[in-house]
């Protein structure tokens, strides 16, 4: 009973009502479009930076990662490949080996990481090869030696070409300096200046010819089939391997993580923070009601209906207003997401900025479907708050002197 009066009372006067619920659909709508659109970049940057750099997991050599010498490789790289890839939850591994060189073209020169890998088992852990546009080559061609592979900005940088020939220097395990001619094969664009700048890929076959010994492995990069269980998979190879150093991507990129871990609390903040503005504006309403209908609930009162009844339908009045635009919001929100999660957001504005950065430049906003219930919570909380005083306002009034008023 009390129930549907509250329900109906909140739409005797239909203007301020409806004011207070469109105020807060949009304030929902646009921290919540906000929200998705921060997830959509930071998952797209996360999933490229995964799948194309540094695979759910790597195994190194203690030493490698401090100080990159090209003598601090893994010992029985193929039996360690061999274990890990048999474990529960792994898709695939490959072993790269990494030496820092130069290399130089006709016009430009500069200093890059080299991975040698092998093609076909590097396609199954990084989807570097799905990178390369179909007028910018192919990921290796059979049968051709001393091919190379490399980023968009470090063509543009060297000024060169699919087919253009290329000069890789390094040093080997003895310090002498090895050279060699390559032949660009394929030419990626992952939409991270910083990679593409920095990244080049060769045939370990053709790197352990110029060695003149099979070519060393530095790093065994290891993609999971079950990606949230990194920590357990991780937990595993450190177990079966203690003298290796083994690390999941949130270790190997801290700024990711970092980022992934900001955003995912700034959301709620950013929402309690809209919700606490809204909270004072349904307050002023409620007040405002309760204002204008001091007679009526005097002579309620008057007439028999107790206090804790009046509290419960101004509580009531209140959280219908807040839960109907709140739920109204969530439900614009939702389809809002879904339209621009299928079309995305063409930001080609300001793509070389957001490319230098990491970032696509269309995004695709999303978000957990957990965060409505964490905001229907919210919202919920946010009703039975600004409730509060109203309805304390409501219990001051009294009788006698209510039923006076004009």
């Amino acid at each position: 009973m009390i129930a549907s009066i509250a329900w109906k009372n909140i739409w005797r006067n239909k203007t301020r009502s409806l004011v207070v619920i469109i105020a807060t659909i949009l304030g929902l709508i646009g921290g919540t479009f906000a929200g998705a659109f921060m997830f959509g970049m930071i998952e797209q940057r996360l999933g490229a930076a995964v799948d194309k750099e540094v695979s759910h997991i790597q195994v190194h050599h203690p030493s490698y990662p401090e100080n990159n010498e090209i003598g601090f490789a893994i010992v029985n790289p193929d039996s360690t490949c061999r274990v890990i890839a048999e474990m529960e939850g792994v898709k695939a591994v490959s072993g790269r080996t990494k030496i820092m060189g130069m290399i130089a073209s006709a016009n430009s020169s500069g200093g890059v990481q080299i991975y040698g890998i092998n093609p076909e088992e590097e396609k199954k852990v990084t989807s570097l090869y799905q990178a390369i546009p179909d007028s910018c080559g192919t990921y290796f061609k059979t049968g051709n030696k001393n091919q190379i592979v490399l980023g968009q900005k470090l063509a543009e940088k060297l000024k060169v070409r699919v087919r253009s020939k290329i000069v890789l220097r390094f040093l080997d395990s003895t310090g002498n300096i090895v050279e060699a001619a390559f032949k660009i094969s394929g030419i990626y664009n992952t939409y991270n200046d910083m990679f593409d700048d920095k990244t080049v890929f060769i045939r370990k076959s053709d790197l352990s010819v110029l060695l003149g010994a099979p070519a060393p492995v530095h790093e065994i990069a290891v993609y999971l089939s079950e990606p949230d269980n990194y920590e357990n998979i991780q937990a595993k190879i450190k177990a079966r391997f203690p003298g290796l150093l083994v690390q999941n991507w949130k270790e190997i990129s801290p700024e990711l993580a970092l980022i992934v871990d900001v955003v995912d609390q700034m959301i709620y903040i950013f929402l309690g923070i809209i919700l606490l503005a809204l909270a004072f504006g349904i307050i002023n309403t409620m007040l405002m009601a309760v204002l204008e209908r001091t007679k009526e609930l005097g002579m309620l009162m008057s007439i028999g209906m107790n206090r804790a009844r009046v509290f419960r339908m101004i509580m009531l009045e209140t959280i219908w207003l807040t839960t109907t635009g709140g739920i109204l919001g969530m439900i614009f929100s939702y389809i809002l997401i879904a339209v621009f999660n299928h079309t995305g957001i063409d930001l080609s504005i300001v793509g070389r900025g957001m490319e230098a950065l990491g970032y696509e430049s269309v995004v695709y906003p999303s978000i957990d479907l957990t965060y409505y219930f964490v905001l229907s919570f919210m919202i919920l909380l946010t009703g039975i708050l600004s409730s509060i005083y109203p309805a304390r306002k409501a219990l001051k009034i009294q009788p006698a002197e209510a039923i006076k008023m004009e």
